[in-house]
């Protein structure tokens, strides 16, 4: 008898949990249609190889073998040759505005020293900034330069070998919290905000004073801007928290203007409380803007914005959708602040698009909330909630 009660009470609440469910369409929505999404984006997206990487070529001897290493490394799909140059003063320079990878640099008398002692006199100079990638850059040119000297030793007597001297420009240890502390700052920020904000209009909705709002004489601009003020100097706060552990605990100092650092974060915090207003007001339940949040905000920010995956392994259609993430704006700009020192020129267009999106979010959130205030008072006041409201 207390096995069927349980039954039955366990298929009751089953049922009505169904009902729930499927009563609410937004959510059902978000149930069946982002898992779907999240798995295309990520099969599609994702490409597990790095092509066409930018290369410069520092050529101080120009003679057959530094050519032919050129040419070598230029018909590789891993590499692409977008400059020469011929000062370390123009490598100082590309590598300052982001254009390069890595510079090939061949020493003056390159093959003549090859011939008189067997072994090569290059370089390779990397950026560092992103440890996954240089790693493995690393290893795919010494194997390309592997396999070019087993085409020229074939039946010499006395093999050559070039084993170049690879300086790693950033981060000489491949210390991987430099790769990693940018985007944990980014993530946990865009976490925190968005989360909190998400539910900061839906939360009125399901506690019923949203009612008051709406027949109260504060417009929609001012109900939406005062929504996000605490919880920007709660994400002000945090970033100061997070730079200081940063530093501190983790040992990854800041190169560039800590100043300059925190406004970026700041107008980051600030577009990340933007997007997850505009899934409040969009949202009649908490629950869906938790779901919304996590899955729709969440997993994409930490796949796709360069925190796990390199951006260069993503496929030519998805970089340009994933530039338009703010989390990817942030995280490449505190990576060009912190750890190459980078000032206000390397990081202005990102920072134009942060403000830029963060304008474009508050307005439609701003828009969507006055037309359900216009709607929701009409009815409010038709229906007599309020009778004392003029209509």
């Amino acid at each position: 008898m207390k096995l069927k009660t349980f039954i039955d009470q366990f298929l009751a609440f089953t049922r009505k949990e169904f009902f729930h469910i499927l009563r609410d369409r937004k959510t059902l929505l978000v149930l069946v249609v982002l898992p779907i999404s999240q798995l295309l984006i990520f099969g599609f997206a994702l490409n597990s190889s790095l092509t066409e990487m930018p290369t410069a070529v520092l050529d101080m001897s120009n003679d057959r073998m530094s050519r032919q290493i050129v040419s070598e490394i230029d018909a590789s799909s891993t590499f692409k040759i977008v400059e020469y140059v011929s000062s370390m003063q123009e490598v100082d320079e590309l590598f300052k505005s982001g254009k390069l990878s890595l510079v090939l640099v061949f020493m003056p008398g390159f093959e003549r020293e090859i011939k008189r002692t067997g072994k090569g006199n290059m370089q390779v100079i990397m950026d560092a900034s992103l440890q996954i990638n240089a790693s493995t850059l690393e290893s795919y040119i010494l194997a390309t330069l592997l396999t070019y000297q087993q085409k020229i030793n074939a039946g010499r007597e006395l093999p050559i070998q070039i084993i170049p001297e690879v300086k790693m420009r950033y981060n000489p240890r491949l210390n991987s919290a430099f790769h990693f502390v940018p985007g944990v700052i980014g993530i946990v920020l865009m976490l925190v905000c968005s989360m909190m904000a998400s539910l900061a209009i839906v939360k009125e909705k399901e506690s019923g004073t949203m009612e008051v709002l709406l027949v109260s004489p504060v417009r929609p601009p001012v109900i939406i801007l005062a929504k996000l003020m605490p919880y920007l100097l709660i994400g002000m706060i945090n970033i100061v928290v997070i730079l200081l552990i940063s530093v501190f605990v983790l040992k990854v100092p800041v190169a560039g203007n800590i100043f300059l650092l925190f406004f970026v974060g700041t107008i980051f915090t600030l577009s990340s409380l933007a997007l997850g207003i505009m899934v409040s007001v969009l949202t009649k339940t908490q629950r869906s803007a938790i779901i919304i949040s996590i899955a729709g905000l969440m997993l994409p920010a930490i796949t796709l914005s360069g925190f796990i995956f390199p951006l260069d392994s993503l496929s030519m259609g998805m970089k340009v959708i994933v530039h338009a993430m703010p989390v990817t704006l942030f995280i490449s700009s505190a990576r060009n602040i912190m750890i190459k020192g980078l000032g206000m020129e390397a990081v202005y267009p990102e920072l134009c698009g942060l403000v830029v999106i963060t304008v474009v979010l508050i307005a439609i959130s701003i828009k969507c909330f006055k037309n359900a205030y216009h709607e929701d008072t009409r009815i409010f006041i038709t229906k007599g909630v309020y009778p004392d409201i003029q209509r």
